[in-house]
């Protein structure tokens, strides 16, 4: 794709989706700092939004604020806890 510094772009991750993924495949964990530098390389950045999981664990709130640091908006949704243990 053909990049222009006028190019207007918006980054949006799937934050738990990354984390395991590279976490399970390749034991290996994720640069959010470098995948939102990577994805608008001198580029007008309009928004970065990460979606993530709300378990209620204390680190992930200093993870969350992290990735707002980096320059995320966090869009959070609650775990889901089924019948039988499954959770989503």
């Amino acid at each position: 794709m053909t990049q222009h510094k006028q190019q207007r772009i918006g980054v949006f991750v799937d934050v738990q989706n990354m984390y395991y993924s590279a976490r399970n495949l390749y034991g290996a964990k994720v640069n959010f700092r470098e995948i939102l530098k990577e994805a608008v390389k001198g580029r007008n950045i309009i928004r970065a939004i990460a979606y993530v999981i709300k378990a209620d664990i204390k680190e992930e709130s200093n993870f969350f604020d992290a990735l707002n640091k980096i320059g995320f908006e966090i869009r959070s949704k609650d775990l889901q806890k089924f019948f039988g243990g499954h959770k989503k």
